[in-house]
């Protein structure tokens, strides 16, 4: 029997939900209270491009995470009180809502989840079904599945690349950020710069070939991020409440206006400061 997880995901099966269906997410509300999410080598540049990017430990060991607030007790300012994406990349971990996957320990074989506490597995025909009739997964779920194995692909060559930082002894403790309090930093680590110079010309070669030097570069330069995250927040302390109703996204003195505002300011800052 397949037992409802504390997240309110279980397996996906046909005993469970054969004949049942499930509806696309048009919200991003179920991240608002998300203070990070995993992300893979395959999409860091984009990632790193948009969020400051540093590691935390799960079961299964070391993960890029990409910061969507600088605090564990507020809500992420990147999701607009309507639900709508405020970022100009969404994290893949995010896109195949209520699904998600987990490794089941038996080499690259994995276990697809749903979460039924999220409002959209149904029994409304209209909806996407689960199976087929002749009990094999619809085409809807069967892109769903082949978008967790493409992920999880890139999952193991990250978790090999976040493994060779470790085994370097690059990987320490993260200091909080410009904006972050030391609770919000703690579990989190990050490269330790001055460690990452003074490897010897030997290392370099492997932790190349694993991707570990490039995920240390994208992660360094990504910490950028948080200097304009944490004045586009002060400039704009209202912009990670929910709206009700939403504003429209460009009218005049709407938290996304003031958020992307804010966020222009400070950047403008850090060019002028630069120059």
């Amino acid at each position: 029997m397949n037992a409802v997880t504390q997240t309110g995901q279980v397996p996906v099966s046909h005993e469970r939900h054969g004949g049942r269906c499930w509806r696309r997410f048009t919200s991003y509300a179920f991240a608002r209270s998300l203070h990070c999410v995993p992300v893979v080598l395959a999409e860091l540049d984009p990632a790193a491009a948009s969020f400051p990017v540093v590691f935390a430990e799960d079961a299964q060991g070391m993960m890029p995470v990409a910061l969507l607030h600088l605090r564990r007790d507020a809500d992420t300012p990147f999701v607009a009180g309507d639900g709508s994406w405020r970022g100009t990349y969404v994290p893949s971990a995010l896109r195949a809502h209520p699904f998600s996957a987990s490794a089941t320990g038996a080499g690259d074989e994995m276990a697809l989840l749903v979460d039924e506490g999220s409002g959209l597995v149904t029994d409304d025909p209209h909806d996407e079904p689960f199976f087929a009739e002749d009990g094999t997964p619809s085409e809807p779920l069967g892109q769903v599945i082949a978008f967790f194995r493409t992920r999880a692909l890139s999952e193991r060559d990250t978790r090999t690349a976040c493994a060779a930082l470790g085994e370097a002894g690059l990987l320490a403790p993260l200091r909080p950020l410009p904006g972050m309090d030391d609770m919000s930093a703690q579990g989190l680590f990050a490269v330790d710069p001055e460690k990452l110079q003074a490897l010897p010309d030997s290392a370099l070669p492997g932790l190349w070939h694993e991707g570990a030097l490039r995920l240390a570069q994208a992660h360094r330069l990504s910490l950028h991020h948080a200097s304009w995250m944490a004045r586009a927040l002060s400039a704009a302390p209202g912009a990670t409440a929910p709206a009700a109703p939403a504003p429209a996204p460009d009218a005049p003195g709407s938290r996304l206006s003031d958020f992307l505002s804010a966020v222009a300011d400070a950047r403008d800052r850090d060019n002028g400061e630069q120059g």
